[in-house]
């Protein structure tokens, strides 16, 4: 079982997590500009994460039958891992601040023909009672914008890819904290998986 855990579990659970972490930061410090993707790439890695954790609690407890106690650790996993399902809907924003990201999704809607009403989070598009939630950690270079209603999930993404054009041919301010952040987070988890690797 060590060597399951070791050989297995650790290389993805590190592994995936870091390659994710360097495109991401290695994209907006190459490229110097914003850009979103959709949330359902970090799912997928929470995924990656998360499913080899749980086989492996699962594997350990077999033999002994069921226990509630000792099945806490994979259902306790299991349930985060639904709970991220549910909350990681929308598309994330890297290297953007408060003006450009406000900037390329007002270009966005105008371009798209969609009027619309602003509030503090939240933007209402009129013409097809949707509303957008919108959320900008400026001082970190992200953001997350995401539709509440699910029947407008296409108009989201049309959103999205307009405002991604606008960022590829404006020149726009960038703040690339995060994706630094995630280049060198990336770089530490890559070493860790081959020390691991190397080791054991």
């Amino acid at each position: 079982m060590k060597l399951y855990l070791y050989d297995i579990v650790f290389p993805i659970g590190f592994g995936i997590p870091a390659i994710f972490f360097l495109v991401i930061g290695l994209r907006g410090i190459l490229i110097k500009r914003p850009f979103l993707i959709s949330q359902r790439w970090f799912l997928s890695i929470m995924f990656a994460i998360f499913i080899p954790i749980i086989l492996q609690s699962l594997l350990l407890r077999l033999p002994n039958g069921f226990n509630l106690i000792s099945w806490l650790n994979p259902l306790i996993f299991g349930f985060v891992l639904l709970m991220m399902c549910y909350q990681m809907r929308g598309y994330s924003a890297y290297a953007v601040t408060d003006t450009s990201f406000r900037e390329a999704l007002v270009e966005a809607l105008q371009k798209l023909q969609l009027p619309y009403e602003e509030s503090l989070s939240l933007i209402r598009l009129t013409s097809i009672e949707a509303d957008l939630q919108v959320s900008i950690q400026g001082w970190m270079g992200t953001g997350l914008i995401k539709v509440k209603q699910r029947a407008h999930r296409s108009v989201l993404r049309e959103i999205v890819n307009a405002m991604n054009e606008y960022f590829r041919m404006s020149s726009v301010p960038t703040n690339m904290i995060t994706c630094v952040f995630f280049l060198v987070m990336g770089g530490f988890m890559i070493i860790f998986v081959v020390s691991t690797l190397f080791i054991f």
